[in-house]
């Protein structure tokens, strides 16, 4: 069956509804957004950019000044903004745009918090352990409040603490493997192991099923698998050699779940876009040597080629789910 929007386009197109009563219609079909609907979306972005350019504000103001304050101003100014950031998101209502917004910026000001400790001391610390540690005591944060912007922060950081883990320890699987495993590798299995999560637990929890969340952990996922795959052809490394088969094994196991499970034209459309660039650079890796002007021709006519067919594609799997 059609949307409920593209029903009533055709009923206005095959003029069933009177062209002075299309104002009333549309208005009762709450197609467009009312003027409350936009009054809460105005209130959520410009409290959500607050929230954040006033965490950003305290940094910004402490790194300027740093030599204008002694150790203990410094930390009196991060640890009483935490405080008041804080007590303010316990006295809001649970789940309001109010706590959501004073936890985001709570989460920034643990980060300068964190920063502040090893720049003050100067514990000798690995730049991955302010990453990590602040990770860990934002964690009870992300498991209280059930707000997806605080767990995809919470994984980013967990991301940038296995990138910076990496750089120190060249081979952080060296007990396991005798030659170094790239950082991506690492990284690809985290964000795999999150998206199944997140995807296994979102139909019991409401804050886990918005759509740009989950898209935004498989994008990454896809990105790192292309990057691998694109560098296993570009390369021969040991530790690339599977790159391929599991690059292919993953662009099924996203195409089928969804495709027929869940669908999801943006995560269909990541599908194409992977695999015109892997078909592209093998395509040029076979051609560019042989005959280096034709074979910048014949891959300029390729990637024009699978661009069409991709946009053909999604436009006629959009008509079918709608029928």
């Amino acid at each position: 069956m059609e949307s409920f929007r593209a029903e009533l386009i055709n009923f206005i197109e095959d003029n069933s509804v009177a062209q002075k009563d299309i104002d009333e219609v549309v208005k009762l079909s709450k197609i467009k957004p009312s003027s409350q609907a936009w009054q809460v979306f105005i209130n959520t972005v410009f409290l959500s950019i607050g929230s954040v350019a006033l965490g950003l504000s305290c940094i910004f103001f402490l790194a300027y000044n740093w030599s204008d304050f002694g150790r203990f101003a410094k930390f009196a100014l991060v640890e009483t903004a935490l405080v008041v950031s804080l007590i303010v998101y316990v006295k809001a209502q649970a789940g309001s745009m109010v706590s959501s917004a004073t936890l985001l910026c709570s989460t920034l000001l643990l980060g300068a918090l964190m920063a502040l400790v090893g720049q003050t001391y100067q514990t000798g610390a690995d730049p991955w352990q302010l990453f990590f540690y602040w990770a860990v005591l934002m964690l009870p944060w992300a498991l209280i409040a059930r707000f997806t912007t605080i767990w995809l922060i919470w994984l980013v950081l967990l991301n940038l603490s296995i990138g910076l883990y990496c750089e120190v320890y060249l081979n952080p699987l060296s007990l396991l493997l005798d030659h170094k495993v790239s950082v991506i590798w690492l990284i690809f299995v985290v964000n795999t192991l999150s998206l199944v999560v997140w995807h296994k637990l979102s139909p019991s929890r409401p804050w886990m099923q918005k759509p740009w969340a989950i898209r935004i952990i498989g994008l990454s996922v896809g990105m790192q698998i292309t990057s691998l795959a694109f560098s296993a052809i570009v390369n021969d490394k040991i530790t690339e050699t599977l790159a391929l088969p599991i690059w292919a094994v993953c662009l099924v196991l996203f195409y089928l779940f969804y495709r027929k499970v869940s669908f999801d034209l943006f995560m269909l459309a990541g599908i194409c876009l992977s695999g015109s660039i892997i078909t592209i650079t093998l395509f040029a890796e076979k051609i560019i040597d042989f005959n280096e002007i034709a074979g910048f021709l014949l891959l300029g006519i390729c990637t024009i080629g699978l661009g069409i067919l991709s946009a053909f594609w999604l436009k006629k799997v959009q008509v079918e789910t709608q029928l």
